[in-house]
């Protein structure tokens, strides 16, 4: 099983539900906006105003902090329930100002394309002229987290700068701008990932500390693609040297736990590419140094149980998608998820913690449990329709195409918030296109819902909500000349020209009219 929203088996994965009404919880970035932040009550989010965030930052000479995420989000959770409780951290945020900028909300959308955001969750610094510092890393240790924001308030420079720094003068770098760099966490964006590789392997060969050295190793590893070469014999006998090392160091392997758990594929195969039996051993290391973080009361309850990600992994990586689980490691996981939903009851980490047991019930082929799971927790759950896709995915996988474009229907129905409700509109048409594609009717009216979505939002085809109905152009052009849709094309096009007029900007607008390829498009 694949979650449509946040597949937990990739590294794409950054961190886990759901604010409940009147918690109180000064670490909500939905409370009171001009709380007053102390490590006892929490961090004083403004919410939502970034433009009066950036005034307050030149007024008082300090960075802006931006929490960029949404309330469905289980990484986003996954931080409300561990980084943003930290004490530490929290005290931190008394030297920024803190905003948070709710996906949803009005222009939140605009805001994300100006600093070129797209997934959730982002936390990103910025001057008070806008210009970006430094994204951190919502997965790494808070220790990192923290001296990264402690960097920012001493004056470091910002990513870019040092990064150019670290090709041309390492040694002119400061124990302040090596703690920035080692608490990056936009590694993954779209403008960095293409180079994130080379750029992690300057700053291994630069760091002056041994593990910062073994840090970067390892994730510049992890982020690599698939179809990147082999590495030269002595890179990869240093990755072996670094990896062994961190293995043999618990407190390591909790530092790079986010590297080892979602990057085990990638560093075995580059580790030892060309031995089987070697790369065997590397796994079962790797398995071996995580299990105990599922006994570490500190980690929260999601990232204790993604602890067995790797062991799936590998073994997938190693037997085949298709193959069955062994027996062992299945009960192993059905033991956990079943830890997970008796004893996890606060209401961020479960939002997270039960995507994430779903998500191993099904790859370790249970998927009946990742169906019970899901659906007891929609009587549980504050946004329901984040399941939903979920649940359609399954009932896909086991054939019933009626009740997996049920699920869909449902999600989209019951969405809440304007760019959210693109999304899983998007996700249901989507899904019709795939699984009813002879239905023109039902495929125009859905698709004529969603781009009814764009009413009244003179700034909603922004981002995430743009990427989402490009793609769903090109799916329903292709879909159009397979099944004669081209009248259906037409007029869509039409209607959706009229939602796109209202867009504020004159860019926007015309984009907006473009997202839809003219009737009898060619296939893409």
């Amino acid at each position: 099983m694949t979650r449509h929203l946040s597949p937990s088996i990739t590294l794409a994965l950054s961190v886990a539900a759901l604010a409940l009404s009147g918690c109180g919880d000064r670490s909500d970035p939905s409370a009171t906006p001009m709380a007053t932040a102390s490590a006892a009550t929490g961090i004083a989010w403004r919410r939502g105003d970034v433009t009066d965030a950036f005034a307050e930052a030149q007024e008082r000479g300090k960075p802006v902090l931006l929490y960029w995420g949404a309330a469905w989000c289980p990484p986003c959770n996954q931080l409300k329930a561990g980084l943003f409780r930290n004490a530490d951290f929290i005290g931190r945020t008394r030297d920024v100002v803190p905003v948070y900028l709710d996906g949803d909300t009005p222009g939140a959308q605009a805001w994300g394309e100006r600093f070129g955001i797209t997934g959730y969750p982002t936390l990103i610094v910025l001057r008070p002229d806008r210009s970006e510092v430094t994204r951190l890393s919502g997965t790494g240790d808070p220790v990192q987290v923290t001296a990264a924001l402690d960097a920012v308030h001493r004056g470091s420079a910002d990513i870019d700068t040092l990064l150019r720094r670290v090709r041309a003068t390492p040694g002119a770098l400061s124990a302040d701008d090596w703690a920035l760099l080692a608490g990056y966490g936009g590694w993954y964006d779209p403008a960095r990932k293409t180079s994130a590789g080379a750029a992690l392997g300057a700053l291994a060969d630069a760091a002056p500390d041994p593990r910062l050295q073994r840090q970067f190793l390892l994730q510049a590893q992890a982020v690599a693609n698939d179809d990147a070469p082999p590495l030269p014999p002595e890179r990869a006998a240093r990755l072996r040297a670094a990896l062994a090392t961190v293995l043999r160091d618990p407190a390591e392997v909790r530092a790079n736990r986010a590297a080892l758990t979602y990057g085990a594929v990638a560093l075995v195969r580059a580790a030892a590419p060309q031995d089987a039996a070697a790369r065997q051993r590397t796994g079962d290391a790797i398995v071996a140094a995580l299990d105990p973080l599922f006994g570490d009361a500190k980690l929260v309850a999601s990232e204790r149980l993604s602890s067995i990600v790797a062991a799936i992994a590998l073994f997938r990586d190693r037997a085949g998608e298709d193959a069955p689980v062994p027996a062992a490691l299945r009960r192993t996981v059905r033991d956990r998820a079943a830890w997970a939903d008796r004893s996890v009851t606060d209401a961020y980490a479960r939002q997270a913690v039960i995507s994430t047991a779903a998500e191993l019930l099904g790859e370790a082929g249970d998927a009946d449990g990742a169906q019970r799971l899901l659906t007891a927790e929609l009587k549980r759950s504050h946004t329901p329709y984040y399941y939903m896709p979920a649940l359609a995915e399954l009932a896909e996988a086991r054939g019933d195409r009626r009740q997996a474009l049920d699920w869909l229907r449902r999600g989209y129905a019951t969405a809440e918030g304007p760019a959210s409700r693109v999304q899983w509109g998007v996700t249901y048409v989507e899904g019709l296109l795939r699984l009813s594609p002879d239905d023109r009717a039902t495929i125009e009216r859905a698709t004529g819902d969603v781009i009814g979505e764009l009413a009244g939002q003179p700034e909603g085809y922004r981002q995430r909500t743009r990427l989402r109905l490009e793609k769903l152009g090109k799916a329903l052009a292709e879909w159009s000349v397979r099944h004669r849709g081209g009248e259906t094309l037409a007029r869509l096009r039409a209607a959706g020209a009229q939602r796109c007029a209202g867009q504020r900007d004159p860019q926007a607008a015309a984009a907006c009219r473009d997202w839809l390829p003219a009737a009898g498009g060619t296939t893409v």
